[in-house]
């Protein structure tokens, strides 16, 4: 049950929809409760992160009487109401957190004083305008009550009019989250339908919040003459997880770092980030967020200690003030990049139990609404399927039980482990290891995650996988029959896309295209299983890995689409431009133009990066046959994995395998033909990239002053693309010639390739001052809370994906060692478990004699690599 359901209920309105009077001051009576005389006030920046509040900004009516006095017996004619003014009336339905970024984001560009009010606006100057948020006289006149009860759970309308004398008056009102029909737990902090449709209302105002660090703002308020909207949602759970695995804007800051744990002025400094990301949030309709919390040996004091929960649960809080469910992810046993897993000891089972209870009371003692988990040791490797399936099943039940809170577990993607002692109940044989939640608890919703931009019906080599049929099936057999979330992906990080960086709308098109399938198979009936046949999934929470370099809008554009995939637009190209031109109305005249090349950047990718097509011909295989194999970064693990996999060690290929560059040096390689097989789809990619990198430069000059530093974002990310491409193509050739074709014209490739290079690396340096967080944070080589000795926009400054490859293709080193980075004990296998990648490298390396030694491979890192490595650029 919602924490809000005992409190409301009338015959007027569904239970959701009921005496807003009675809402409002329990709402009020809650915050203050939660107040504490020590509670830090935000501070920031006006570029986007800012002073949460500021008392003496504008003039403000505490409401119980009306706005303007008259003398009483006296004649004086018309009253002077004054100058004309922008009156903002609201009521207590918004939280004061969310009242203060409102008329803060007002402020900054009204050019009328404004007048923030709770009593009712009986009268305005000429040339006024009223914005009228939530339950008020003013919205009535705009928006009846039983229009609205009809919009249903998180249901909102925004609307133009006029009040009795003429001023303009725009209102927005919502619905609060109603309880779920199928009994699961909803999640309810205040009227988040409220929230959404008055930032619906800025939106049209001409705000955006676009990426998730940088709102903006325009210049003056557009005051649209006529509007109206209304709205619900197609799904009930929508949000994101920050993977904060990965070093990302955010990843100190949700761990309870500062600098370092012992860092509480760092700490409070970057909570307006966290409230800005809130922001974001809602103004995409998303109701939830979480993130992976992180723990390690060398600061384990920290890790679990008071202080660090008093710190998650300031962040807690502040997601609630926006009516956001705040949950994190902690693995049950899963001990791969620093995770803070509830059980760290093995022995009996029951004392495993009481460890698992005791850390989830910690973290739900820290304000967190939800839990997510992860099956598994590690994505790899799995304990006993009887004890996981046991403790999967001890904290759904703890925390329900206990605190009436849901369960979720991630249902990897990987291949080639089984579950021997339970069936699969379609085929009959043990089932995938990560699907055995089916067997789980009822009350353990499944998280079905795909990774990277393949979508469900895509040929998606990776992770052992040809596709993810498997796991488009698993979504489907398990909905109705316990909570099914969607778990894509919009970005991957790891040597695969934003720290290339690549430019990959892919990703956003890819997620719109994957929900409307979903959304199909629920109208066609063909989820849920026997007695489920017929059911719905519950919603989306996207995995979320950085937002530079354009990868904001490929957020923007999931967000959006689990509120509506807009089914009812048959054309799907037309239904995802229709999208993302309204997401992109901060662009001005030419958002449409925008989100044309947005789409047909994304339709390029998916022909040349998943499919492999040149000219509308696909390959005759996938494998090694496709773009992204070729444009994506390779590291030491990327080869060790693909060495581990071919000899059948493990199933650990993260990304998809190519023609390697030192494996085309021997004339007796087994393929593909470099010449008829990879060339053209490299020369395709070369081409088509520049293109639309040059479309995208057209088009920068008309967007306004205020949106540009985004138009400047996706412009320089489509470059950077283009150049990667250009790059790539010409090692290919200079290797390719390595038998048969003359030095010179060897060199001339060569050459074209290290330009390439060299005006990506201007490109970055001029990108980085426009970095939304302070570069060092996110580009720098450093420690944090991760398993990474760097964060994730290093190998960017660096371009140390393109160095590696530069490398690769002049000196031809054989061993996956070269330019190794990566601590596998901390990062692949997980704190304290060197032996499990020590031993894969050594089989690797009795199988495989010619790589010699993989010791290379597991020395620690001994600090920062510098470019060009070892006089690369003085050979040849």
């Amino acid at each position: 049950m919602s924490r809000w359901q005992s409190f409301v209920d009338g015959p007027k309105a569904p239970s959701w929809r009921a005496p807003r009077a009675v809402l409002a001051l329990l709402f009020e009576l809650a915050l203050f409760a939660g107040c504490s005389d020590d509670a830090e006030p935000l501070v920031g920046h006006d570029a986007g992160v800012w002073d949460a509040a500021r008392s003496d900004s504008s003039a403000h009516d505490s409401g119980g009487g009306p706005d303007v006095s008259m003398n009483s017996g006296v004649d004086a004619g018309p009253p002077d109401l004054g100058p004309p003014e922008l009156i903002l009336a609201w009521t207590e339905e918004l939280s004061p957190r969310v009242r203060a970024r409102i008329e803060r984001h007002l402020e900054a560009v009204s050019t009328r004083p404004v007048r923030v009010t709770m009593g009712p606006v009986t009268a305005a100057a000429p040339g006024s305008l009223v914005l009228s948020l939530g339950d008020r006289t003013e919205t009535r006149r705009l928006i009846p009550e039983s229009e609205l009860v009809g919009k249903g759970s998180e249901g909102f309308i925004v609307r133009a009019g006029a009040l009795a004398d003429g001023t303009p008056l725009l209102a927005a009102d919502g619905n609060a989250l109603a309880p779920d029909p199928s009994g699961h737990v909803n999640i309810s902090h205040g009227n988040i339908g409220l929230v959404f449709a008055s930032y619906a209302l800025l939106e049209e105002l001409g705000f955006a919040f676009l990426h998730p660090l940088s709102p903006v703002r325009p210049e003056t308020l557009l005051e649209p003459p006529t509007l109206s909207i209304s709205e619900s949602p197609h799904w009930r759970i929508r949000g994101m997880q920050v993977h904060t695995m990965h070093p990302l804007e955010l990843t100190d800051l949700l761990n309870g770092w500062g600098a370092t744990p012992d860092d509480p002025d760092q700490f409070t400094a970057q909570l307006p980030e966290w409230e800005s990301l809130c922001e974001w949030l809602v103004a995409n309709r998303q109701n939830r967020v979480h993130w992976v919390l992180l723990a390690a040996e060398s600061w384990a004091t920290f890790g679990d200690s008071t202080l660090r929960q008093n710190r998650l649960k300031q962040l807690a809080d502040i997601g609630h003030d926006f009516g956001i469910a705040v949950g994190v992810d902690a693995p049950i046993a899963l001990g791969q990049q620093h995770s803070f897993r509830l059980l760290r000891q093995s022995g009996e089972l029951e004392a495993e139990k009481a460890e698992i209870r005791s850390r989830v009371d910690y973290l739900m003692t820290a304000g967190f609404d939800y839990l997510a988990t992860e099956a598994g040791t590690s994505e790899f490797t799995h304990p006993d399927d009887h004890r996981m399936l046991a403790w999967m099943n001890e904290l759904a039940r703890h925390l329900d039980e206990t605190y009436g809170a849901p369960a979720y577990i991630k249902i990897h993607t990987s291949a080639g482990q089984a579950a021997e002692n339970y069936l699969d109940p379609d085929t009959g044989e043990p089932i995938n290891f990560n699907y055995l939640p089916h067997f789980a608890d009822a009350r353990l919703g499944v998280m079905p995650h795909t990774v990277q931009h393949y979508a469900v019906d895509d040929p998606a080599p990776t992770y052992g996988n040809r596709d993810f049929s498997g796991m488009h099936e698993f979504l489907k057999r398990e909905a109705g029959a316990r909570e099914v979330v969607w778990h894509p992906e919009t970005a991957y990080w790891v040597s695969f896309d934003i720290d290339v960086p690549l430019f990959l709308p892919l990703y956003g098109e890819r997620r719109f295209h994957d929900l409307r399938i979903l959304a199909k198979d629920e109208l066609d009936g063909t989820m849920g299983r026997g007695s489920h046949q017929g059911a719905r999934m519950d919603g989306q929470i996207v995995f979320s890995s950085g937002w530079e370099w354009g990868y904001w809008l490929n957020d923007v554009v999931a967000a959006r689409a689990a509120w509506n995939p807009m089914s009812l637009v048959s054309d799907e190209r037309a239904a995802l431009r229709q999208l993302v031109s309204r997401a992109l109305s901060s662009f001005g005249p030419e958002k449409d133009q925008w989100a044309d090349f947005w789409v047909r950047s994304a339709v390029a990718q998916e022909e040349l990066l998943i499919e492999g097509r040149v000219n509308g011909v696909a390959p005759s295989d996938i494998e090694k046959r496709n773009g992204q194999a070729y444009l994506q970064g390779y590291e030491t693990w990327d080869e060790v994995g693909e060495l581990a996999t071919s000899l059948g060690l493990v199933t650990m290929i993260t990304q998809p395998e190519k023609l390697g560059m030192v494996e085309m040096r021997n004339p007796l390689h087994g393929g593909p033909g470099y010449s008829a097989e990879v060339e053209p789809l490299l020369a395709a990619m070369a081409r088509q990239f520049e293109d639309l990198a040059d479309e995208a430069e057209g088009l920068r000059a008309n967007v306004p002053s205020y949106a540009r530093p985004l138009a400047d974002d996706l412009v320089d990310a489509s470059r950077i693309t283009a150049l990667r491409a250009r790059q790539v193509h010409g090692l290919y050739d200079y290797v390719d010639g390595y038998w048969d074709t003359p030095e010179a014209q060897r060199r001339m490739r060569l050459d074209a390739a290290r330009a390439a290079l060299d005006a990506a690396a201007e490109l970055v340096t001029r990108r980085e001052a426009a970095y939304r967080v302070p570069a060092d944070r996110i580009a720098g080589w450093r420690s944090g809370p991760t398993a990474y000795e760097y964060t994730y926009l290093w190998t960017v400054r660096t371009l140390y994906y393109w160095w590696r490859d530069e490398g690769k293709a002049v000196d031809a080193p054989f061993s996956p060692c070269y330019l190794n980075v990566v601590d596998p004990v901390n990062v692949g296998f997980g704190e304290g478990l060197w032996a499990d990648a020590a031993q894969i490298a050594r089989d690797v390396a009795d199988g495989l004699p010619a790589v010699g030694s993989l010791a290379e491979c597991l020395a620690s890192t001994p600090g920062e690599p510098t470019f060009p490595q070892d006089g690369l650029r003085s050979r040849p």
